[in-house]
This record gives structure tokens, sequence and C-alpha cells, in this order.
């Protein structure tokens, strides 16, 4: 009689394999995000470049939203009645950029550190494409699908972004 063990083995470790690999889904729906601006304007016009990320956040008020360069120099700019209306920013914001490495195409991540998973934890992106965690400390490479570069954190949460014309839509 033949033993089962050799399949049975085989099993488990396949099972076991896959059970400790992770994956995330590319697009996050955790958050609900939904931005547009037009490309061509600044300071979003700087989009057009591979490797800056602008970060996009409401203000205190709320009356309007913050945009903030790589080089730290920030614009306020209202909402208009429309904006108000159906503008939200994820858990803390919006990180978005052409990454280096990513065809061209346009990114947009939330402000916030997936590790903390608080809007408390904004990133602070630089010039070279990299966003740190002040509470945690965490780095993550946004132009490289935003994965993190000192920790096994989840990568950053990213959100499905497309262009009409000259208008850039994010949204989940």
């Amino acid at each position: 009689m033949k033993r089962p063990y050799p399949i049975l083995l085989a099993f488990t470790v396949l099972l076991a394999l896959h059970a400790c690999s992770r994956s995330y889904e590319i697009y996050s729906t955790k958050y609900r995000v939904s931005f547009s601006c037009d490309i061509s304007l600044p300071p979003f016009n700087s989009l057009n470049t591979l490797g800056h990320f602008l970060a996009v956040r409401p203000t205190a008020a709320k009356d309007g939203y913050k945009v903030r360069l790589p080089n730290g120099k920030e614009q306020q700019f209202p909402y208009t009645e429309i904006q108000n209306r159906i503008f939200e920013f994820g858990l803390a914001g919006i990180l978005i950029g052409r990454p280096y490495f990513g065809e061209g195409e346009l990114y947009a991540y939330d402000l916030a550190c997936p590790q903390c998973d608080k809007s408390s934890a904004r990133l602070t992106a630089n010039t070279d494409g990299i966003a740190t965690c002040a509470k945690c400390g965490n780095v993550y490479d946004l132009n490289n699908s935003g994965v993190a570069l000192n920790s096994d954190s989840r990568p950053l949460y990213r959100y499905r972004t497309r262009l009409n014309g000259n208008t850039l839509i994010i949204q989940n």
C-alpha cells in the first residue's frame, strides 16, 4: 500500500509558503479619496516632471486645501462650491507624483504612514522621492510603489489616478 505522505508533505509546504507571503491590493479603498486638479497650472504643473511629488491636504479650517512642494514651500487654495462638497483626502492627505520608474504614470498615495495608520502620522517627502514618518521613523520610496525601505511595513496606501486631458482625477 502506497503512503500519501509525499503528497501531503508537498501540499503542506505549498500552503505554508503561501500563508507566509505578504500581498497587498495595488489600490486602497480603506479611506475615501476624491480630488482633481489641472496639471497644466502651477503648482500642479510640476507633476509633469519625473520624480516630483506634491503633498495635498485640507486646511485646518476645512475651507480649502494646501499644496506642499518637495522644497517645503506651501500654497493654499480656497474651495469652490463644488470642491467643498466632493473633495476627500483619504486619511491624512494625498502625495501625488510621477515616479522615475512608473513609465510616466501619475501615482497618488495617502499622506499617512500605513504603519501608524493615524491622520496625525503624516509623511514628509523630500526632493529625492523619499517619504519619512516623524512618528515611527519608517521610510518609504515614492519612486518604487511606496515600499518601506527600513522595515517590513506594508507599502503606502495607493489610490487610482486617471488623466482626462490636463485634469488629473484621483478617486477610489
